[in-house]
């Protein structure tokens, strides 16, 4: 690519991710950013950057309006919209934008046996990517980035296994298992460095991590933070499979929390990435990190609730 990017557009600005995302681009003067929100939108943002308000359903008009002079688009929209994004990307396109980030943001993907397990949420990640792919021949690049759990919220909000208020730990089999997690603040700063560097993260997955732990190094950490015991009960990571599987049948979606629990700790399934894929790290210069100086961070927070996820 021999332009440089510049003008970045971010939808879904106002979710778990988006605000990191935001952040990072607006700290650094190299680029102007501007947010996409649906009109439906209650979320509010920095006063100082230009907001474009669309239709719920994205019609092609205002998004041609919003993408003009654009040079790349991020998405960070939720599971729930995530099936827009090839309307999105088509108007990208026709305005002229030159890269695309999806909302692939999370788990390993690309690993048959996760996606075997949660094919519900996986495979229109996947087919996101592969319509990516197909419209290179357009003009439209694209950077994917795998991440792992986003660490704070897979803490605060219990969905991986740990409950901060009453200091208790649900840990799937014996707890060993190394998975790859990534702090939001990193993940914010990993794509708006991306763009820095347009010709080497083209049409690729980015594979980045804070750290890499075990469910038993992270509660290790936690009774260290706190200067507790805490309690943990291990649970057969079949059975909890098993249940998860059972839920999203019949159309309870809180099953795929403890599927994503599943794909993370138990090894084969992709959660500990940094073993096998190129680690993107050292080219996007991200910070190093400890799980002991995060933790100590979250702990002293005090933003500290009864999780909405524990079990």
């Amino acid at each position: 690519m021999s332009s440089p990017i510049k003008n970045v557009i971010i939808i879904g600005a106002g979710g778990n991710l988006g605000p990191s995302v935001v952040s990072a681009f607006d700290s650094d003067p190299h680029f102007t950013v501007s947010i996409l929100a649906r009109q439906s939108s209650k979320s509010t943002f920095p006063s100082h950057l230009k907001v474009h308000r669309t239709g719920d359903d994205y019609p092609e008009a205002e998004l041609l309006e919003a993408f003009k002079g654009q040079h790349a688009v991020i998405s960070t929209i939720g599971v729930s919209s995530s099936a827009q994004q090839k309307a999105i990307i088509d108007a990208a396109i026709k305005a002229g934008v030159k890269r695309f980030v999806p909302s692939e943001f999370g788990s390993n993907t690309l690993n048959e046996k996760a996606v075997a397990v949660l094919s519900q949420l996986f495979k229109g990640k996947l087919g996101t990517v592969e319509y990516l792919k197909e419209k290179e021949k357009d003009g439209l690049t694209w950077t994917a980035f795998v991440t792992g759990p986003f660490f704070e919220m897979g803490m605060k909000s219990g969905f991986m296994g740990y409950n901060l208020p009453e200091h208790k730990a649900t840990i799937y089999n014996h707890g060993n298992d190394a998975w790859s997690t990534t702090t939001f603040g990193t993940i914010g700063l990993a794509v708006k460095n991306a763009m820095l560097i347009p010709e080497k993260t083209a049409n690729k997955y980015m594979f980045i991590d804070s750290f890499t732990v075990s469910q038993n190094e992270v509660l290790a950490s936690f009774e260290k933070a706190t200067g507790k015991k805490w309690e943990a009960t291990h649970v057969d990571a079949e059975e909890q499979k098993k249940v998860g599987l059972e839920k999203l049948s019949k159309g309870d979606f809180s099953g795929a929390i403890a599927l994503i629990r599943y794909i993370n700790c138990v090894d084969g399934h992709g959660g500990n990435y940094a073993q096998h894929k190129d680690n993107a790290d050292e080219l996007l210069s991200l910070p190093k990190q400890t799980l002991d100086e995060v933790v100590a961070d979250i702990v002293k927070s005090g933003d500290i609730v009864t999780p909405s996820y524990y079990a």
